[in-house]
């Protein structure tokens, strides 16, 4: 295992693989996304306009078109004072401003020629102060969840700032690829051999026997259930957790695998888990793809040995295992691991059929000075992943299960959802009464 795994085609892992991506489908959902809001209220466009050049001045991730030349990726970073315009600005009544954020939305990157981002206002009223639509659309070779985090919260700054006729505030800027090389180089010897060892173990690691149904007309369409637990529950929760000297999160984990295992009657398969990719001071405010998913291999006795408790401490042991691993092997990018795995069926997800997610927050805030701006989120249409688990960890855990209906029908989406509920129950009550 050497420092060029973390680089494909001279990119970065992550940046290369959304470029595949979109070559292989232009304007794959999967590649793309798109953030909308509703404001009330005056818009200063031209402050609009500042804020965003602002802002993608700042990251050269913003500002970086990829071509193609032989077998590498080359890429040209634009100059901040080169950027040209990348708000577009329509009237529309309803609902036909809906379908003109759609199609907006939806419109391919052209990667070689357009900044992997772009934003549309569409005013909705007859009057300055009307309702209008703000949606910015990223193109994930230079945008993650952690860069929208930060792209949202410049961009409400700057807009503020530029309103009062004052100059933005001076947030540092980064270049993407040269904290990627800095991660990379701080990596020891010990870093990559453990690295390889850990690799080698996922190999061959069988796929999650979730057959395959047809779905005519709908190939990869989603679905989803949609499961909360009270508060009372999520007490319970962080009792167990503590008396487990673990997380929340790895109950709630160690109960996924449990119920996966449930319905399928797999005992050995992997659970992808999203990581940041980020692992340096300077990465936590840089904008760029650094995300990546770890895959953690949970394996069963061929035989159920029926003793709950012990097959609970069995499950939660390699959880809190594999997220330490996770954390640890976070900057390490998928196709390392997948380019030694053994061929998968073209039509399922390769290594890891089902994910786990811990989301942080519900909602991305704009601040727009003058006027009022609610974020309108939406369900992806396309999954990287088979089945999805998204955990929202709060005072009510609210959890949604999304699932490929070609591999999942709404009767097992369902039977899931409660197996997951059930598991749930039974990790918390063997944790709170085990000792420790």
């Amino acid at each position: 295992m050497t420092k060029d795994v973390r680089w494909l085609a001279g990119l970065p892992a992550p940046q290369a693989r959304y470029w595949f991506g979109e070559k292989e489908s232009p304007g794959s959902p999967d590649a793309m996304d798109s953030f909308t809001f509703r404001i009330t209220g005056p818009v200063d466009e031209a402050a609009l306009r500042g804020a965003l050049r602002t802002v993608i001045g700042r990251h050269t991730a913003l500002r970086t078109l990829i071509t193609r030349q032989s077998h590498r990726l080359l890429t040209t970073v634009v100059e901040p004072d080169a950027v040209g315009e990348v708000l577009e600005v329509r009237h529309a009544a309803p609902p036909e401003h809906e379908q003109a954020l759609r199609a907006f939305a939806h419109r391919p990157f052209h990667l070689d020629r357009d900044l992997p981002v772009r934003a549309l206002l569409v005013a909705c009223g007859t009057t300055d102060d009307g309702p209008s639509h703000l949606v910015v659309c990223v193109h994930h070779v230079a945008f993650d969840g952690w860069s929208a985090t930060l792209f949202f919260s410049q961009l409400g700054a700057a807009y503020r700032a530029l309103r009062h006729g004052e100059l933005p505030p001076g947030d540092p800027p980064s270049h993407y690829e040269r904290i990627w090389r800095a991660q990379s180089e701080a990596e020891t010897e010990r870093d990559r051999s453990d690295l390889m060892e850990w690799a080698q173990d996922l190999v061959g690691v069988p796929d999650l026997p979730l057959p395959l149904s047809p779905v005519p007309d709908s190939p990869g369409a989603l679905g989803e259930q949609l499961v909360v637990l009270s508060p009372r529950h999520t007490g319970l929760l962080e009792v167990a957790a503590r008396n487990a000297a673990t997380t929340p999160n790895a109950l709630l984990l160690t109960a996924w695998v449990r119920a996966l295992r449930a319905l399928t009657g797999g005992r050995d398969f992997a659970v992808g888990l999203p990581v940041s990719g980020r692992t340096s001071l300077a990465s936590m405010t840089a904008i760029g793809c650094f995300v990546s998913v770890v895959p953690l291999r949970f394996r069963a006795p061929g035989h159920v040995e029926g003793d709950v408790e012990r097959d609970v401490e069995r499950d939660l042991g390699q959880t809190v295992a594999g997220l330490a691993k996770a954390l640890r092997f976070q900057f390490s990018p998928l196709e390392s691991i997948v380019g030694e795995a053994v061929a998968h069926d073209a039509h399922r997800t390769p290594l890891c059929q089902a994910a786990f997610v811990s989301q942080e927050q519900t909602d991305l805030s704009l601040r727009l000075d003058g006027a009022e701006s609610v974020y309108v989120p939406r369900l992806k249409p396309e999954s990287a992943f088979e089945v999805t688990l998204e955990v929202w960890f709060a005072t009510r855990t609210t959890a949604r299960i999304k699932h490929r209906v070609d591999v999942l029908d709404q009767r097992r989406a369902a039977r899931l959802a409660g197996l997951w509920r059930t598991e749930v129950d039974t990790v918390v009550k063997v944790c709170a009464d085990s000792p420790r």
